[in-house]
């Protein structure tokens, strides 16, 4: 079975097509499984709500994406911010600096690792993909 965590940056470029958009959207259909963290249901919403604000979306963009997101969300598991994830994000990681939203989805991909061990990550964010070959989340 194919697991896929889904960050952030891999679905806004599937969701504002952008240039890497093809490649988030193969990597998500082959996936058997998506699993992310409710820090990207927060993270969505901002962006598309900032990309409206901005006239880089009109209203009905902005809503065909929102609902786009909040349909293919409904299918995906999300890991709440507990204890554990708050736990790890907070510690050091192997190449640093990270960001704190990215240190929880870190976080939050080691936790879904320990019930899925062949998971993977999709991001385009280079402080995330610094970090995943030595965590095992290549």
């Amino acid at each position: 079975m194919t697991v896929l965590y889904l960050e952030t940056s891999a679905l806004l470029a599937w969701l504002f097509n952008e240039t890497l958009a093809e490649q988030a959207i193969g990597r998500i259909n082959q996936a058997d499984l998506i699993v992310t963290s409710e820090l990207l249901r927060v993270e969505t919403c901002r962006a598309l709500s900032r990309a409206m604000r901005e006239h880089i979306l009109s209203r009905d963009q902005y809503n065909s994406l929102l609902g786009t997101f909040m349909e293919n969300l409904s299918g995906w598991y999300r890991m709440s911010l507990d204890t554990g994830v708050i736990e790890r994000a907070s510690e050091p990681f192997p190449a640093e600096p990270v960001r704190s939203l990215d240190a929880i989805h870190l976080a939050s991909a080691m936790e879904y690792k320990k019930l899925y061990p062949d998971l993977t990550m999709l991001t385009f964010d280079k402080r995330i993909s610094d970090n995943l070959q030595e965590l095992g989340l290549a």
